[in-house]
């Protein structure tokens, strides 16, 4: 490798580059425009600033001057039209990007002033640019030769990926080996618990079994209990009725419901007759006695008077 031993030296001075755009501010060699009075600028609005403003008919003339045909080469040559499947887009190319927004900012504000002194108008912010340009030239192999640095590079490289296979590979085997012990595991928990639920269906068989015979047993006891309720009033009634049908027969007859129809014609309908009959003439013979009784007193007593009279 050959080491340049010389110094490297610009042929030029270092500028800044110019845009095509008009510039901002004129530099201070710039002698190709003349200046112009503003009192003589018909732009410049004289008087009262409020007042209706009067345009001229025709259109200002540039009192800049420059001519036409520079202004015709400062024009940008016209872009092409876009291939199919792609357009063109709109961006910046200035040293200081600006945010774009669809509305321009408004605010209404106010003001006083003298009639003959107007505010200037506000500079546009421009942030300061900080920082040195340099620049500087390397040439090839004076920095760093490749074959030569990037072997640690690739040892490094090769050493990590060897190591994170191998890594992968274990773990890979790891895992491996924990799927088959798990399977194991499942198989003999699936054993297990098949078990397990053979044993509590043959539990619940005996239970269900067992707790059908106490049932059975309950309505057999149930049962016979009845049976013997049944027998112990059958018989109860057979003993109470064998007196009650006498005792019944012999109340009914003392009421009077079993009777012989010739006696009940006699003491209900011959005696009542007879009785009265009886009573009848008792009472004549009664009557005729009083009768007889009193007439025979009667004729005593004419008797006594006459006797007495005589």
């Amino acid at each position: 490798m050959v080491v340049a031993t010389e110094t490297y030296a610009y042929a030029a001075e270092p500028q800044p580059v110019r845009s095509r755009r008009r510039p901002k501010y004129r530099e201070s060699d710039e002698t190709g425009e003349m200046a112009s009075n503003i009192m003589f600028d018909r732009r410049v609005v004289r008087g009262n600033t409020y007042a209706a403003q009067i345009l001229p008919a025709e259109p200002l003339v540039e009192t800049t001057g420059r001519p036409k045909k520079v202004v015709q080469t400062l024009k940008r040559a016209s872009t092409p039209e876009p291939i199919d499947g792609r357009r063109h887009m709109d961006i910046q190319t200035d040293a200081y990007l600006e945010e774009l927004t669809d509305t321009v900012p408004e605010a209404e504000i106010s003001t006083q002033t003298d009639a003959f002194l107007d505010r200037p108008p506000t500079p546009r912010f421009i942030p300061m640019k900080t920082g040195v340009d340099a620049e500087t030239q390397i040439k090839s192999g004076e920095i760093f030769d490749f074959d030569l640095e990037v072997e640690p590079i690739l040892e490094v490289l090769v050493g990590k990926t060897l190591e994170q296979g191998l890594m992968e590979v274990l773990e890979e085997e790891e895992l491996e080996a924990m799927r088959k012990h798990q399977e194991n595991f499942e198989q003999i928990r699936n054993a297990e618990l098949i078990a397990t639920q053979r044993m509590e269906a043959s539990e619940k068989r005996k239970e269900e079994e067992k707790q059908r015979r106490i049932d059975q047993e309950k309505q057999r006891l149930e049962r016979e209990g009845q049976v013997r309720q049944k027998v112990a009033a059958s018989s109860f009634a057979r003993g109470f009725l064998d007196t009650v049908v006498e005792d019944v027969f012999a109340d009914l007859h003392q009421a009077g419901h079993f009777y012989d129809p010739v006696e009940k014609e006699v003491s209900d309908t011959f005696l009542p007759w007879l009785l009265a009959e009886t009573q009848s003439q008792l009472h004549g013979m009664e009557v005729s006695y009083n009768t007889a009784k009193s007439i025979v007193a009667a004729a005593i007593k004419k008797k006594l008077e006459q006797q007495q009279a005589a």
